[in-house]
């Protein structure tokens, strides 16, 4: 394993320049739905910044697969701000001007009133809503704006270049991401759900986009079944030997049960059965413990000590723990803060900390840092592109990157949907250094991993 970098006290009056083993590049991008433009208040001001470190400041970008009972040693997790871009230009297209994205004009058809502030913004979610897209009720404050999704995508793309790829999404809902994903000419999806009737509803709405069958498969199962069991470095091993009685095992403990095939508007619905012989990505937005994520404050959410991934459990009939059913909020008011999730019994702060994921065994989970290891080892590229909570702790997430693996630097988005912040993802598996490169401006921290 390669040493930490050599460390000085950031206090100093001038330290010399090190190279910390991760750097967290933190990058707002402005996306617009609704015609608005930039008016200039969303980049940094030279006068209200420090100036930014040189490139070398960042560590290249490299993978050591972690060895197995290693504990590495404190290392340097450094959080650097890359200066805004926007997005503007790229995403103010005509379908976007053919209706409003705020629209009163149709009554909400649901019973359910708190659905309301999510019906009125249903362009926002789907731009082609009025086509038929189904939701179930965590759809409709868990499923990504299309405009994000379709960054997220276009990101993706990128990295594979002319490239033809297989992404993995492993918590696909109703499939916002997936055809976002499926859209691009040069990535084919295998998307995951435990739930049949979520997977029915991502087909259906993957027909409104006229995604072909050829590119978009729906696997019902675990995705950390999947993840733990069915790849390694991206090729599929379900069917090979395995290495010690110990895991087989487990492998046979958490083996789901056939599923029945179908097609569902064209596209094939099964089991594991149908899996490629590879994936080169995986895409993660797992559960994040439900509305009470907030209660841990601004940047207070730990990737492993919150958030908890329940395991198969063959006993239980009711996979709704397994679900993507988690709460993308912002905390906004009116009718910005759409991804507010439904309402539970006030509590006060402890009482909510001291429940948060109180429902998950805690024998049998997975929490998100080693997510990312999971990912990080299915995928021969290492490409794992993760959307966590708004309040994601950076330096959590450089710790979690460290112990899958990764070396150098991670980018972490900030998405903001006409002004407001609306998701984070983080990229990892490249050398996003380059971004700091005609970067005049950055606010910087370091911390101890």
């Amino acid at each position: 394993m390669t040493p930490p970098a050599k460390r000085d006290n950031p206090r100093e009056k001038n330290p010399p320049q090190y190279q910390p083993d991760m750097s967290v590049l933190v990058h707002r991008v402005d996306l617009y739905d609704s015609g608005r433009t930039d008016a200039g208040h969303n980049h940094f001001s030279s006068s209200q910044n420090q100036a930014m470190p040189p490139q070398s400041f960042i560590r290249p970008y490299s993978f050591e697969p972690p060895q197995s009972n290693y504990h590495p040693p404190p290392s340097a997790v450094t959080i650097s701000r890359v200066q805004s871009h926007s997005h503007a230009a790229a995403t103010q297209n005509s379908q976007w001007s053919q209706f409003p994205v705020v629209d009163r004009s149709v009554p909400n058809p649901y019973t359910n009133p708190k659905i309301k502030k999510y019906w009125v913004q249903r362009h926002r979610l789907f731009s082609r809503f009025d086509q038929g897209i189904q939701l179930d009720e965590q759809g409709w404050y868990s499923v990504t704006p299309e405009q994000i999704a379709d960054h997220v995508a276009s990101r993706l793309a990128e990295l594979a270049a002319s490239g033809n790829i297989v992404v993995l999404d492993a918590f696909c809902g109703c499939g916002g991401n997936s055809i976002a994903f499926a859209k691009q000419p040069n990535i084919s999806v295998i998307a995951v759900d435990t739930d049949r009737t979520k997977l029915r509803k991502a087909a259906h709405n993957a027909s409104l986009y006229n995604i072909p069958p050829s590119k978009l498969v729906f696997i019902e199962c675990n995705a950390l079944f999947i993840l733990e069991h069915c790849f390694r470095n991206g090729e599929f091993v379900l069917d090979q030997p395995i290495a010690t009685p110990e895991a087989a095992m487990a492998m046979m403990a958490a083996m789901p049960p056939p599923v029945a095939m179908e097609s569902c508007q064209g596209y094939n619905v099964g089991g594991i059965d149908m899996l490629p012989r590879r994936i080169d990505a995986v895409f993660l937005d797992p559960p994040w413990g439900g509305v009470d994520y907030k209660i841990f404050g601004k940047t207070g959410y730990d990737l492993a000590r919150n958030m908890r991934i329940q395991r198969p459990v063959q006993a239980k009939t009711n996979n709704d723990n397994d679900n993507n059913n988690n709460d993308n909020g912002n905390g906004d008011n009116g009718l910005d803060g759409f991804f507010d999730s439904f309402q539970s019994t006030p509590r006060n702060k402890q009482e909510r900390k001291a429940q948060f994921n109180s429902d998950v065994d805690e024998t049998n989970c997975v929490n998100g840092s080693e997510l990312i290891a999971l990912a990080a080892a299915a995928t021969g590229t290492r490409w794992v592109i993760y959307d966590v909570p708004r309040n994601t702790n950076r330096v959590s997430l450089g710790q979690s990157a460290l112990a899958a693996g990764y070396r150098g630097n991670v980018k972490m988005e900030e998405h903001y949907l006409n002004g407001r912040l609306k998701t984070v993802t983080a990229y990892l598996g490249s050398d996003w250094s380059s971004l700091m490169e005609n970067t005049s401006v950055s606010s910087t921290d370091t911390a101890q991993a």
